[in-house]
């Protein structure tokens, strides 16, 4: 699964926790957080269609490692 893919989970994953918060703040906290998560995916999704075009380096250099945890450990 690519990061955008990736970011866009982790966005469902704050939406479901949020739908299921009871306090006002841990919802808006939530919700503002997916918000955060969808950016960051349209962002990378618009740096890869750069990079094909040769506006952007490559390589794995910005990449985080991965890790075997559950979505909600990635928090």
């Amino acid at each position: 699964m690519g990061k955008p893919a990736e970011y866009r989970e982790n966005a469902a994953l704050c939406l479901e926790a949020m739908r299921a918060a009871e306090a006002p703040e841990v919802k808006e906290s939530l919700q503002s957080l997916a918000q955060r998560w969808i950016d960051l995916a349209d962002r990378e999704e618009r740096n890869r269609g750069r990079g094909e075009r040769g506006e952007r380096g490559g390589g794995r250099a910005n990449q985080a490692p991965q890790r075997d945890a559950s979505p909600w450990q990635r928090f």
